[in-house]
């Protein structure tokens, strides 16, 4: 928990840092803007026609496109010495980058050639995962936990990729009941056997109670950070409210006035 604390403060740091820089490029979070399409023919027309949904970054974005690199290449590292199967992605409060980082991290994955990657929108009250598809399907993660549709019907291939998207496609009357039933044990289970690693779309921690259920889940978390959105007294509250031994990292991003929008992971250790 040192080196959580110890993250926390280094990346309070570095924001004060960024915020007095003077000079230095501005950048738009790519949520809040309209991406640029690519013409890259590698990734081809799906990957182009997803990035119109303002979640997967640009050709254009390069910077930031190598920061997801950096950070798939930084958790690979910790798997080497603390193995683990699945990641979910939390933020203290709503509008910190959670889905885009988690979307896009994914993506880098699924364009690799070690194993295929899944991705799990886990949001059942406010999903937004199913925007960053090129195709949708007709199930999702809610159909299955109320048995209403098979895994093998609600997984989405993202195409030219190896990154299946089992997005959350409907909002369920009782979500929280749904992420804490036996059903969803058993469908990360299931994830589990047949992904190389998956890759959960959280919730905001403060407010709901949901997290607390997919930190169990999950083998371990990511606690994603804003610039200017949350106080480190709400970052500390935020973690008090999960098992603060699956978390093994913070991702401190959309520095609008620094050199870069996303700066990777602060306090991912392998002894931690």
């Amino acid at each position: 928990m040192g080196k959580i604390t110890e993250a926390l403060k280094q990346a309070e740091e570095q924001r004060a840092q960024l915020e007095d820089s003077a000079g230095a490029p501005s950048f738009r979070d790519p949520l809040t803007r309209q991406v640029e399409e690519s013409g890259s023919r590698a990734m081809g027309r799906s990957i182009r026609d997803a990035r119109r949904t303002r979640v997967v970054v640009s050709e254009a974005e390069k910077g930031v496109a190598e920061h997801y690199r950096a950070l798939r290449a930084r958790l690979e590292s910790i798997r080497r010495t603390r193995p683990f199967r699945s990641v979910v992605l939390m933020s203290a409060r709503s509008d910190e980058g959670k889905t885009t980082t988690a979307v896009n991290l994914a993506l880098s994955y699924g364009l690799g050639l070690d194993a295929d990657t899944c991705l799990v929108d886990a949001d059942l009250r406010t999903p937004d995962v199913q925007q960053s598809l090129p195709e949708q399907g007709t199930a999702g993660l809610t159909e299955v936990l109320e048995d209403r549709a098979t895994l093998d019907e609600a997984l989405v291939r993202f195409p030219d990729t190896r990154l299946w998207v089992l997005a959350a496609r409907s909002v369920p009357r009782g979500p929280s009941e749904l992420l804490a039933s036996q059903r969803m044990v058993e469908v990360m289970r299931e994830l589990h056997s047949r992904f190389g690693i998956v890759i959960v779309d959280g919730l905001p921690i403060l407010g709901l109670p949901d997290m607390t259920t997919l930190v169990d889940v999950c083998d371990v978390a990511l606690l994603v950070v804003a610039s200017k959105k949350s106080a480190r007294p709400e970052l500390e509250r935020a973690l008090g409210r999960v098992d603060r031994e699956k978390v093994i990292g913070i991702v401190f991003n959309r520095s609008e006035d620094g050199p870069v929008p996303y700066d990777y992971v602060y306090g991912l250790t392998p002894d931690r």
